[in-house]
């Protein structure tokens, strides 16, 4: 496992835990760029969801079991 790997999967990491917390208003702000509509309510066990599972899927194309889970967000 490299250095750079690892450094990069902690700011993944890290982005991901500052993101969640504002997940909610950058969909509807951004909704131009996705099938969001006005106001609509993504779950947040959903958005951590996918956040974690991209993470875990980059790390395993690396080669590392990251093991990341929705729960290391709100640490």
């Amino acid at each position: 496992m490299s250095n750079l790997a690892i450094e990069t999967l902690e700011r993944l990491t890290s982005s991901a835990k500052a993101y969640s917390e504002i997940s909610q208003q950058s969909l509807i702000r951004n909704n131009h760029m996705n099938a969001i509509v006005d106001f609509e309510q993504v779950q947040q066990r959903h958005i951590d969801a996918v956040l974690v599972d991209f993470i875990n899927y980059i790390a395993n194309n690396m080669g590392i079991d990251y093991a990341l889970y929705t729960k290391d967000l709100n640490d």
